[in-house]
């Protein structure tokens, strides 16, 4: 049972992003424990957990859970592991409780004696790292691991902090090419915007949710010390990623510029920073959806032409296949057989199925009487459009809003 939940532990710890190592308490430490910090800005030292100084040497023998914090603000999970020799410790870490800045990493560096030729590495530095400002729910499942390794009341969690200590000696600078550790990090940062690229460009929202909520990709901008001003950078770089994505899908420019300038608009009417995972939410659905409804990839540039003028003036009420078939200096037959070799619908079928996407999208968000739902879309003939809502969804628009309603 042990072993299951030390395994456990670790994949869980994994998709934090939390790296884990299984180590001896007298043994040196690996290089790599705090992605090579101490090693790029001080050099090679040899350390084991016995010696470290903020950790007392008994705790594997009293079972001590610590959460730490070292003098670089960088934090850490030790918990000991039941070996016969009590000698072993898993380590999880380094994260960080609170976003970054460089103003923040600049005002640590000098309380340190840091010299300004490590700043831009520590700034990197700690833009790689995860951060998880609520820990709640790590230490409440940190303490059932504790139960399951030792039973009730037969282990302690504490915290720790280690002493601020301006004597250390540091290089003067550092080549961050060095850095492996760093390097794998920032590079799988960059692999996951390329998975949120990747995913927008199919629509697909579910994917490119599961790669954007990772932290390696949270911290994408970190130049301000306000928490408010920082989350709004990161979300405003969000964006430029998300209109990539879209761009990729083959939406094009001049809807990608009007969903860029909203989208902007909107991150910047944030008030409290705790509306960032919202608005983040919303970014990305709006770009899939995008891509879902205005997507011309895979279409012959004539085809092309013709989806966006549809797009352009979907909710004017004189959308024809002639008036498009004027507007492109196209053949009308020739439009609605290329129309329905391409589309598989014709013209007029393809044209209210984007109506009734949009009327549906204002059923669910709006309380607009239904005979405004329908001219906003385009249809100013209430019994037409409640005709076809009808046969595109198998009820009434009256009977659709109804059924949200007992839903909600």
């Amino acid at each position: 049972m042990n072993n299951a939940y030390i395994e456990f532990t670790i994949s869980f710890f994994h998709k934090l992003n939390l790296v884990t190592n299984i180590l001896k308490i007298n043994e040196p430490l690996p290089n790599d424990l705090d992605l090579g910090l101490r090693k790029s800005i001080i050099g090679e030292t040899e350390m084991s957990l016995q010696n470290m100084d903020f950790l007392p040497p008994d705790f594997i023998e009293h079972h001590i859970i610590y959460f730490s914090a070292d003098k670089y603000k960088c934090h850490y999970i030790f918990i000991p592991l039941p070996t016969p020799d009590n000698d072993t410790v898993m380590v999880s870490g380094p994260y960080l409780i609170e976003n970054t800045s460089i103003v923040k990493t600049t005002e640590l560096c000098k309380n340190l004696n840091i010299p300004s030729g490590l700043h831009a590495f520590m700034h990197q530095y700690f833009a790689t790292l995860p951060c998880l400002p609520d820990t709640s729910v790590i230490e409440n499942y940190i303490a059932t691991v504790g139960e399951a390794l030792y039973g009730t009341g037969n282990y302690h969690l504490e915290y720790i902090h280690q002493t601020l200590d301006r004597n250390t000696t540091y290089v003067n600078s550092t080549d961050t090419s060095d850095n492996e550790e760093m390097m794998k990090r920032m590079e799988y940062r960059y692999s996951l915007e390329q998975k949120v690229i990747d995913a927008i460009s199919r629509g697909d929202f579910n994917s490119a949710m599961r790669a954007s909520s990772d932290q390696a990709l949270r911290n994408i901008d970190n130049r301000s010390s306000n928490t408010l001003r920082s989350k709004k950078n990161n979300l405003l770089a969000f964006n430029t990623v998300c209109r990539k994505g879209a761009e990729k899908g083959g939406v094009h420019p001049i809807f990608l510029d009007e969903m860029s300038r909203q989208m902007a608009i909107k991150i910047e009417n944030m008030i409290v920073s705790e509306q960032d995972k919202n608005v983040h939410r919303e970014i990305l659905k709006s770009y899939c959806t995008m891509v879902q409804q205005n997507s011309t990839s895979g279409y012959s540039p004539t085809m092309q032409r013709a989806l966006i003028h549809i797009s352009q003036h979907l909710f004017d009420t004189d959308l024809t296949l002639q008036s498009t078939s004027e507007a492109l200096v196209l053949n009308k037959t020739y439009l609605a057989n290329l129309f329905k070799k391409e589309t598989g619908d014709t013209f007029t079928a393809y044209v209210n199925g984007r109506r009734i996407n949009h009327a549906i999208f204002l059923l669910n968000t709006s309380e607009e009487q239904i005979q405004s739902i329908a001219s906003e879309c385009g249809i100013p003939d209430v019994t037409y459009f409640t005709r076809i809502f009808k046969e595109a969804k198998g009820m009434t628009p009256s009977s659709y809003r109804k059924m949200i309603k007992q839903q909600s």
